[in-house]
């Protein structure tokens, strides 16, 4: 099999793995709490990424670490503790299919801190594509109601601050200069620490039946710790990321099937064509971001 025929089974197998995760929490939240999900999950992908260390031989890569990196390594892992509470919570109150695509905006929100940080302006071409994704989220969560009955306000809210809080942490994950397998681990037993003392504080029980902890374990392996490793493979096997990266949009669209035969949920006639519009103009908006910088990138060429 050739390198780029295997970059695409990587990137296939990366969106498939994603694919399953919004009914993953649904299932474990059946029987686990917020925090108790966080404590698995962080726990599962920690200890995952640790083993595939040692088996590299590279555990001696923390020792190497700057206090500096550490520091922000916790920051990351902190960040990630607070998306990780108000996306659970939201779908703990919303229906996958609704919980799904909202969520998927949170690189729209990336794009607007980014811009903001940067102190750069949006072409009206991003800022129309950003609208029709947006009107997806618009046309999901309004048409949905009379399928799936009320829905949560406070669980819209929860989901609409995880993207925030998750587009603040791949800002600063922008600046991050560690080994990126040592960083996650750090970030993920941050996590796990940050949810282990948020139990303790409400009294929530540590001992876990084993079915809850391996739906956890499921969520941390096959949303953190397994795609990461495979994302990597993809991109290193593949000529051109640009080839791959339209991939991980299928993602959404085989969650709802998912969603539909393991959760049963029954789709609204909404969903779909509010998924389409987020997703194309999340992938629109992208590229008209990638056209801005690579002209303005010309333009700097020919200054010089």
């Amino acid at each position: 099999m050739q390198n780029q025929s295997k970059a695409f089974l990587f990137a296939g197998l990366t969106m498939l793995s994603w694919s399953t995760v919004s009914t993953a929490y649904k299932v474990a939240l059946e029987s686990l709490s917020t925090m108790q999900l966080i404590y698995v999950c962080m726990a599962a992908a920690a200890l995952f990424l640790l083993v595939v260390m040692a088996v590299a031989g590279r555990l001696r890569d923390f020792l190497a670490l700057r206090p500096g990196q550490v520091g922000t390594g916790m920051l990351l892992g902190v960040t990630l503790y607070l998306y990780f509470a108000f996306l659970f919570a939201g779908y703990d109150r919303l229906p996958a299919q609704i919980a799904q695509p909202v969520n998927y905006t949170w690189s729209l929100v990336f794009a607007l801190l980014a811009a903001w940080q940067m102190k750069q302006r949006l072409s009206k071409k991003e800022l129309f594509w950003m609208l029709v994704a947006y009107s997806g989220v618009v046309v999901i969560s309004s048409g949905a109601s009379g399928t799936l009955g009320p829905l949560s306000p406070l669980g819209l809210a929860c989901v609409a601050a995880s993207t925030v809080i998750f587009a603040v942490y791949w800002l600063i994950n922008a600046n991050n200069d560690m080994p990126s397998q040592t960083g996650l681990i750090l970030c993920f037993a941050t996590s796990f620490a940050l949810a282990a003392c948020t139990m303790a504080i409400k009294g929530e029980s540590f001992v876990l039946p084993l079915r809850p902890v391996l739906a956890g374990a499921y969520v941390g392996l096959f949303d953190l710790a397994v795609p990461y490793i495979l994302w990597g493979l993809a991109i290193r096997l593949s000529s051109s990321v640009a080839r791959i990266s339209t991939i991980p949009f299928l993602g959404p669209f085989l969650g709802l099937v998912w969603i539909h035969l393991v959760l049963h949920e029954p789709i609204a006639w909404t969903t779909v064509p509010g998924l389409m519009l987020i997703a194309g103009g999340t992938l629109m908006q992208q590229k008209a971001a990638a056209g801005r910088k690579d002209a303005g990138a010309g333009s700097s060429n020919q200054a010089a």
